[in-house]
């Protein structure tokens, strides 16, 4: 009985880790093949000067041509977390469904599998949000509410359960001992 726990126990951390390996293996995959825009760092010496004194003309026009660079990195930037939602939510897509195949076979892999699809699915709102375009943001969050919902319903309505499967009794076959719904 004892060995039976530590399996489950076992069975339930993996399933954990695996999850958490596979979601940060696509994070850190997007990010590697479709790295950010580097962020412009500001002129150290007008840095300085702008807290020791009054920033000469010269220093004035760096820092404002710093800013205007600052600018359009963050344009640039909200661009790529847009992106990087999308790419993401094609990965959690990928996963879901690798995860609901593989299944029947291999629940332990497939749970892995669902858990970091919808790490990934997390990731992928997260960083549509941070984008601010409201478009891709709805998008991604109504695709992400649709595939959990379906995700869900699957997994916990539309499957037999395990106390069900356990008992030997075939799905349904309790329907016929309960009173008919009014």
């Amino acid at each position: 009985m004892h060995d039976g726990t530590d399996s489950r126990v076992m069975r339930t951390v993996y399933t954990i880790f695996l999850g958490v390996l596979l979601a940060l293996f696509v994070g850190l995959g997007i990010t590697t093949f479709h790295p950010g825009p580097e962020e412009p760092t500001p002129p150290p010496a007008v840095a300085v000067a702008q807290e020791q004194r009054e920033p000469t003309p010269e220093e004035r026009q760096e820092w404002l041509a710093y800013e205007r660079e600052r600018e359009a990195w963050e344009d640039e930037n909200m661009r790529y977390s847009r992106d990087v939602g999308i790419a993401a939510l094609v990965a959690s897509v990928v996963l879901l469904a690798v995860g609901m195949l593989v299944e029947r076979r291999r629940p332990v892999l497939a749970d892995g599998a669902l858990l970091a699809g919808l790490f990934t699915l997390l990731h992928s709102v997260t960083r549509s949000l941070i984008s601010r375009d409201t478009i891709a943001s709805f998008t991604v969050v109504t695709v992400a509410l649709v595939l959990v919902l379906l995700l869900g319903y699957r997994r916990f309505v539309d499957r037999p359960s395990d106390s069900v499967l356990r008992s030997g009794a075939p799905a349904g076959a309790d329907d016929e001992a309960r009173p008919p719904r009014r």
